[in-house]
């Protein structure tokens, strides 16, 4: 599933190909929204937001909602390169002169008013967006300090919407890491220096994945993996999918978990 860099980037995208230009051509087969955006063509997109790892395109007086899932995808091409020969399923095409903007295969699409959406069920739920570059630490901070959050697991909790919003498997593990928490306590039983670490970890992580192209090492260690013969799954990451290889800071040996039914990779030496 991507994560909220992936989602943000993503945003970019279709923000520099939508958003000021006409639509002229407009496609709904997701049932959901089938037959209910014959409306947008001659009108030009408003705005393109992310929210975690959600996505609001704006047209006049509707919103498009979407959630990728585990196969959503958006795609950007030139308006007159083909669209992609693959067994995805088509769901939204927002087409302007210059460019298609496609949404494959996402299970969760809906159209709201402006005034719904936040309240919209999963919106209204998130924590902060770290993945968002409006958004500061000292807002992830305090939103960790709140109760309800204390007496949880960080392996579970960091998955939650609710807690920090956009992270999932890759980030979880290496926010982490960077955090030097283990996974295993729960969040009350940090001390505030730790949560100051964990706060500072989400925000370090999470940027440089959206600024790298979803790199969370420095891009002079992931340039050495690389050179060395490391496939970028393992090059790129701190912990995640490095599983039985040495630690980039102590050297000691990486130990892949799973907690849930989902990836967690640890360092024991780094992670106290």
């Amino acid at each position: 599933m991507p994560e909220g860099p992936e989602i943000h980037r993503a945003a970019d995208r279709l923000r520099k190909a939508l958003v000021g230009k006409t639509l002229v051509e407009v496609h709904a087969e997701h049932p959901a929204v089938a037959g209910r955006l014959d409306g947008w063509v001659g009108r030009e997109v408003e705005s393109v937001e992310a929210r975690s790892k959600a996505m609001l395109i704006r047209v006049g007086d509707h919103v498009l909602y979407s959630h990728n899932q585990l196969y959503g995808r958006w795609t950007v091409n030139r308006a007159s390169t083909a669209p992609p020969d693959w067994k995805r399923s088509l769901r939204v095409a927002l087409i302007n002169r210059t460019h298609a903007c496609r949404l494959w295969s996402a299970s969760d699409v809906m159209l709201l008013e402006p005034w719904e959406v936040e309240g919209h069920p999963y919106i209204a739920q998130l924590g902060p967006d770290i993945a968002d570059l409006l958004t500061t630490v000292a807002e992830v901070r305090a939103h960790i300090d709140e109760d309800r959050f204390q007496r949880r697991g960080l392996a579970g909790l960091m998955l939650d919407q609710r807690f920090i919003a956009g992270v999932g498997n890759y980030l979880r593990s290496e926010i982490l890491f960077e955090a030097g928490v283990d996974p295993t306590r729960r969040l009350g039983q940090l001390n505030a220096n730790e949560k100051d670490a964990l706060a500072d970890a989400a925000m370090i992580i999470t940027r440089r994945a959206y600024h790298q192209k979803g790199v969370t090492v420095d891009l002079e260690t992931y340039q050495i993996m690389r050179e060395s013969g490391v496939a970028r799954r393992s090059a790129r990451h701190y912990v995640f999918h490095r599983d039985g290889m040495a630690c980039h800071r102590c050297q000691s040996t990486i130990v892949h978990g799973r907690v849930g039914g989902r990836r967690l990779d640890v360092c024991p030496a780094c992670q106290t």
